[in-house]
């Protein structure tokens, strides 16, 4: 899968990207939001949008926003270390699929990746309807 990866903290970049690409992805990292738009606009096509939701440039909420309309067909998720339940439901209600607290629980999210395969073309084309009060994933 073609993933981007958005995150302002580079000790995270560095450590998705290489365990994404040790599992046979193609990772791009961005550091930042405004990054992350110009890059769906002009990269891709992408399987998966993983991004951080508070960045100094702007929100992963907006990215999510762009993925939908720039990249409809990408999964769109987003991970936070600060989240509170207002935010990640605004996330959601945006268009992000899925919520991973930071640390990513690496366990968690190739789970989440070995189950797009056929999920992902099955993705709407529209922004979703509002969902209720955000699951989030569990550390395991």
């Amino acid at each position: 899968m073609k993933i981007l990866l958005v995150d302002d903290e580079p000790e995270i970049l560095d450590e998705l990207r290489d365990v994404l690409s040790r599992r046979g992805h193609t990772v791009m990292c961005v550091d930042g939001a405004m990054a992350a738009i110009h890059t769906l606009g002009r990269n891709g096509p992408f399987d998966v949008l993983l991004t951080d939701i508070r960045m100094p440039d702007g929100s992963g909420i907006d990215v999510v926003r762009a993925c939908l309309d720039l990249q409809p067909k990408a999964a769109r998720y987003v991970m936070s270390g600060h989240a509170g339940d207002e935010e990640i439901a605004r996330a959601r209600d945006e268009g992000a699929l899925d919520y991973f607290p930071k640390p990513v629980a690496l366990r968690s999210l190739m789970q989440v990746l070995a189950g797009l395969g056929g999920e992902r073309d099955a993705a709407p084309l529209a922004r979703p309807a509002k969902r209720p009060s955000p699951k989030t994933l569990r550390r395991h």
